[in-house]
């Protein structure tokens, strides 16, 4: 029985670290791709010690790596938000687009767009914060409202 715990464990590990190395090919692979070509040595010096030419800084600071991180944490919480929803809802198939949240929270966000955030040609409230908070909020109601739907309040 240890062994085959032990065993599953290295799995586990190697597994983890085989993951790790993608995501590190993947994220060196994505800084690289685009119209300008860096080479991956200036790509390290810009990275590391944050020196090169001011545009290719620019284009690596400022839209490739926000662009890499911002994947990163869209696709971490999707999957979080999936699994969290499947676990509730002890549904294999439950998640955010089946449920109707995230057409909720785009909705929220356009609603929100237009009348907060320069419908009327000036900006009330900056827009970034205003689509934040429209479609936090229009998750929390959407939520709110299936949990409040549900016959027994038993999500089994």
């Amino acid at each position: 029985m240890r062994k085959r715990e032990g065993m599953q464990k290295a799995y586990w590990i190697g597994m983890f670290g085989f993951l790790l190395l993608l995501l590190v090919g993947i994220v060196v692979l994505n800084i690289n791709a685009g119209n300008v070509k860096i080479p991956p040595g200036r790509i390290l010096q810009i990275l590391f010690d944050g020196r090169g030419k001011k545009n290719e800084v620019n284009i690596i600071w400022k839209l490739r790596l926000p662009r890499i991180l911002m994947s990163a944490l869209l696709g971490g919480a999707l999957s979080l938000s999936g699994f969290l929803l499947q676990t509730y809802f002890h549904n294999p198939i439950a998640g955010p687009f089946v449920l109707g949240i995230s057409s909720g929270a785009k909705m929220m966000v356009a609603v929100t767009m237009v009348f907060l955030a320069g419908g009327s040609g000036f900006f009330l409230f900056p827009a970034d914060w205003c689509c934040l908070c429209g479609s936090a909020c229009r998750n929390a109601s959407d939520s709110s409202a299936v949990h409040l739907c549900e016959a027994d309040g038993d999500p089994s």
